[in-house]
């Protein structure tokens, strides 16, 4: 597939003027349990998302959270988050001329302004970020009225029309694992369901395709169950991908079913490092050499 090409397949090739990577960090994927709040919580959206459109789980590990962020926009499998790599996903779209638009809180402000974007500082041409704050009026930390805002200003900012590609990145799940409360990591889960299904709409509305992936799992176990204590570290348990576009309802692209949207059920289609080939391929973009990943839609 050539740069700004479309794949051999006419079946699957991009057509999408906008691609959002959507990143519900702290959703992991495993099986139902007492300790599982993703499980236990009711999620009809993503559920049907993961039914409807490819679906599969990518294998994480236990680095931590800025190197699976360097993970993630490299396409390479680095070892930890010092680890020199090559050409980003963000400098390739940049190079191209394209313009992006980084999303985030506080608690990614690194993650995905200098790990994502291969350690650098600066902005590329035609980057945008977009900080999102965790307070309410009186500084005090809201996880709801902060997940609002992410998701306001994502649609906000598809529907502008002015982005190439997105990527926001969500910890409201993260922190609220943080605080060992069962039942708010559940009502968070709930909260991220809802939101999921405005933004998916507004995206194909926009004849565009929403991914929604993450770096790391955490309120999939919110307890050891071997020791009965409280775990309020992210895991290395697999993590969801998710590709919604309206050229991609039913189909698989070479990925296996979940059976009744359940992703638990699924053996690992991939990793972290074949999230930003995957990006590219949908994008109609080569992919970098020097990218230790492959697309998942194509296997390249």
């Amino acid at each position: 597939m050539e740069k700004n090409e479309a794949s051999d397949n006419p079946d699957l090739s991009p057509k999408s003027n906008l691609v959002f990577l959507l990143l519900l960090d702290g959703w992991g994927i495993t099986e139902k349990n007492e300790a599982n709040a993703i499980s236990s919580a009711r999620i009809p959206n993503f559920s049907k998302m993961a039914k409807e459109y490819p679906a599969a789980i990518l294998e994480a590990n236990a680095l931590n959270i800025n190197a699976r962020y360097l993970i993630l926009g490299s396409g390479l499998a680095v070892s930890d988050e010092t680890q020199a790599v090559g050409n980003d996903l963000s400098s390739i779209i940049s190079g191209i001329g394209l313009k992006q638009l980084k999303i985030f809180d506080s608690e990614r402000l690194a993650a995905l302004s200098s790990f994502f974007n291969g350690r650098r500082e600066e902005r590329l041409m035609g980057e945008d970020w977009l900080s999102i704050s965790l307070e309410d009026d009186k500084q005090e930390i809201n996880i709801p009225l902060a997940l609002k805002r992410i998701f306001r200003e994502s649609v906000k900012a598809v529907k502008s029309g002015k982005y190439n590609f997105i990527v926001a990145a969500c910890s409201a799940l993260d922190i609220t694992v943080a605080s060992g409360d069962f039942a708010e990591t559940v009502k968070t889960v709930e909260a991220l369901d809802r939101a999921l299904k405005s933004l998916a709409a507004e995206v194909l509305d926009h004849q565009g395709i929403l991914v929604i992936s993450s770096s790391a799992g955490n309120a999939e176990r919110l307890k050891d169950m071997v020791t009965d204590l409280p775990d309020k570290n992210i895991t290395d348990n697999p993590v969801p991908l998710i590709i919604i576009g309206h050229d991609f309802k039913g189909k698989t692209i070479g990925l296996k079913d979940a059976p009744d949207g359940d992703l638990s059920l699924l053996a690992p289609a991939g990793s972290l490092s074949d999230v930003a080939p995957t990006i590219l391929n949908l994008m109609g973009i080569k992919k970098d050499a020097g990218m230790s990943g492959i697309s998942l839609v194509d296997g390249k």
